[in-house]
């Protein structure tokens, strides 16, 4: 099988999982769409120096990404930061379209899709809703884009996962290594581009990302983004598995998999979300202290206002008396959820092999 760690290797060896794994629609949908996808945004981001070429002054200084295992509270945590209006942001739309002259071009489209409310891409019970407008996670703009995304592996070619063929090649990508160093830069240095794209619109704001995976490239980050600052969010892995593995069987890619393939999934998955934590730790020890904070689940579980007044304390940037109202507004609501997790059980683990495998994690933190 055809493996090289660039987007059209990748392309290709999805394909070739695809084929093998008899989902022909997939394969016929990705191997028609996804190059006209690509070749026209790549275009138009080349245009958009000819026809915007003002966006080149804006600066990328100081952002901020938050992170953390997936089930982690990222999303919620992130959506509310970004109602302060202190920082540039990314809709799902723009990490479609990256391009500034692209997006006016189809502005139209934008338009008639919200107008008939034909504008959501994933339902809130699949993980959260997903809508063009939506603030969306930065990772979206690399598995797009780039093929250089966990996206790919955990949701659109789960079989990458595990098969045979590519199981260890898959453990390859994606992470810092000798052998990505020249694609992480560059997709790290994609991202920039994006990044000052957004500060254009926004007026030199802040860039605010929340992308979980990132943590498995941050020496890349770092090489881009010297003054970056981070956020890491903490919660019980008794919580996230069950969480998480809930999730996948709900995604639409999740649903094509067979019991005994998603029972391989989840062996390799959970592994995954070991490494996930350990990289988090690791991520301390490469970074100044005043250059990250933590915050756990419950931290933000229970007293969201002190939470949100902590990140903006470390952010150095000052908060509206609007948002602190509507900080305490929002932090008052009562939370119901919607929907019920499985049990670490009805996944095949024990809660003592989990509190066994993540003692490292117990250890730090009080979950």
């Amino acid at each position: 099988m055809f493996q090289k760690n660039t987007t059209f290797g990748i392309y290709l060896t999805s394909l070739q999982i695809l084929l093998e794994n008899g989902r022909y629609f997939y394969f016929i949908s990705f191997a028609l769409f996804y190059p006209p996808l690509l070749i026209i945004n790549r275009i138009f981001l080349f245009l958009d120096f000819i026809l915007v070429p003002e966006f080149e002054k804006a600066k990328v200084k100081n952002p901020i990404f938050i992170m953390g295992v997936n089930r982690s509270g990222t999303t919620f945590f992130h959506k509310i930061l970004c109602k302060s209006n202190k920082f540039s942001t990314s809709s799902t739309w723009d990490l479609i379209i990256p391009s500034l002259s692209l997006r006016k071009l189809l502005s139209f489209i934008y338009a008639i899709l919200s107008f008939f409310k034909m504008d959501k891409i994933e339902k809130k019970n699949k993980g959260h809703e997903v809508r063009l407008s939506n603030i969306e996670e930065d990772e979206m703009l690399l598995f797009i884009h780039k093929l250089d995304s966990l996206w790919l592996t955990n949701h659109l070619v789960p079989w990458f996962k595990f098969s045979k063929s590519t199981k260890e090649f898959s453990k390859s990508l994606y992470i810092d290594s000798e052998e990505n160093f020249s694609r992480n830069t560059r997709s790290m240095l994609f991202c920039k581009d994006f990044f000052r794209r957004q500060s254009f619109l926004s007026k030199g704001k802040p860039h605010l990302s929340k992308s979980n995976p990132f943590i498995f490239r941050l020496n890349s980050i770092l090489k881009v983004f010297p003054d970056a600052k981070f956020v890491f969010l903490v919660r019980d892995p008794l919580e996230v598995i069950p969480s998480y593995f809930s999730l996948q069987k709900n995604v639409k890619f999740g649903n094509l998999l067979t019991e005994n393939e998603l029972k391989e999934y989840r062996k390799e998955s959970y592994q995954e979300i070991i490494r996930w934590y350990k990289e988090t730790e690791k991520a301390k020890s490469k970074l100044k202290k005043n250059q990250y904070m933590i915050l756990t689940y419950p931290e933000i579980k229970n007293d969201l206002k002190k939470s949100i007044n902590k990140f903006f304390k470390f952010s150095k940037i000052k908060i509206s008396k609007k948002y602190e109202n509507e900080v305490d507004i929002f932090a008052n609501k009562k939370y119901k959820k919607k929907h019920k997790n499985n049990s670490i059980e009805d996944f095949g683990f024990s809660k003592n092999k989990i509190v066994k495998d993540f003692d490292f994690v117990y250890q730090e933190y009080s979950l």
